[in-house]
């Protein structure tokens, strides 16, 4: 009985060891990371204006996966951090670019707005020409009216 219950213990030891040897040890940086690059991920900013950075923090977050489950914590901290960094910075450069395309939008905005106003105001000087010249052109024929009536 003594040997069955030491090979019943010695079992359940093995399949513990072989337990926790499969299951990964839980990394911050890595969760950190996984949870920078998922965030960049649901930026819809970031698949427009940095994709590149996004690709780059995805293979950073694999590699890092992968030196965790091989147990090289070291290298997954490293790649964890990078990526988690990659998707920071796919994030910085998004919100770069659509702040300079709002910018550029505002400038074709303002320079249909000048152009209206330019528009409007050759409108109103040719407006205010065609008013004199047919002021003029009433002047001069009470002009000619008045002489002609000066010669009979």
């Amino acid at each position: 009985m003594n040997i069955g219950l030491s090979s019943a213990l010695g079992l359940g030891l093995v399949v513990i060891v072989a337990a926790c040897a499969s299951t990964p040890v839980p990394n911050a940086a890595l969760e950190n990371a996984r949870s920078a690059v998922y965030t960049t991920e649901a930026d819809p900013n970031v698949a427009q204006y940095a994709a590149v950075d996004l690709e780059s923090a995805k293979k950073e977050l694999a590699a890092a996966e992968s030196a965790a489950l091989n147990h090289d914590y070291d290298a997954a901290s490293q790649d964890a951090y990078l990526a988690g960094q990659s998707a920071r910075l796919a994030q910085l450069r998004a919100q770069a670019k659509a702040d300079d395309a709002h910018v550029a939008a505002g400038r074709v905005e303002r320079d249909r707005i000048q152009l209206a106003a330019r528009n409007l105001e050759v409108q109103q000087a040719q407006a205010a020409q065609a008013q004199a010249d047919a002021k003029q052109a009433q002047l001069q024929a009470e002009a000619d009216a008045l002489k002609a009536k000066q010669q009979h």
